[in-house]
């Protein structure tokens, strides 16, 4: 492994979720949701950001906000991208069958509180540690890089540098260690 590859983690732009509740959509239908023109505007001043200087490839998480996000890194960047499934967002109930946003916030919450542990009865969310596990076994794949960016979400940024609520397109540097 190369332990000198940069990774830059970036969360996506800011994503409208307007038509997704215009059409009631629920769980795994959230992550339909693209970014705003204001969001496109935010990527594009991001993607003149010094610290993306000789990056070397963007990977992505499958959600329409940070592929959107990443597209026009790309083309920005005149660099290729990888869609890789596991930089997606938090897994919030492991069996997939929520349909009411308000039990995603309640064990969010639960999340917060416990730094990342499932301890109540009914928690069946992704822990932090099988985040930070399933991030960076994709990581791991691309340590022949130099510089990559990792465009995925606010959730995975924070579990894996303690970054709290990272802003929309903001980068955090991340050392991907043995």
């Amino acid at each position: 492994m190369n332990n000198k590859t940069e990774f830059l983690l970036m969360r996506h732009a800011t994503p409208d979720y307007s038509i997704i509740d215009k059409r009631h959509y629920r769980g795994f239908g959230n992550d339909l949701a693209p970014i705003t023109q204001s969001g496109v505007e935010e990527t594009r001043k991001a993607s003149k950001n010094p610290i993306l200087n000789n990056v070397d490839i963007i990977l992505s998480s499958p959600y329409t906000r940070t592929l959107q996000t990443a597209s026009i890194l790309a083309k920005e960047l005149n660099l290729e991208l990888k869609v890789e499934i596991d930089l997606m967002e938090w897994i919030p109930d492991k069996t997939f069958m929520y349909d009411d946003y308000s039990m995603v916030v309640e064990w969010r919450k639960h999340y917060d509180e416990n730094n990342g542990k499932c301890v109540y009865k009914d928690d069946n969310f992704e822990e932090k540690n099988e985040i930070i596990s399933r991030v960076n076994s994709v990581l791991e794949k691309y340590t022949n890089y130099s510089k990559v960016l990792v465009v995925t979400h606010g959730m995975v940024i924070t579990a894996l540098t303690d970054v709290q609520k990272p802003e929309h397109t903001q980068i955090v540097k991340y050392t991907l260690n043995d």
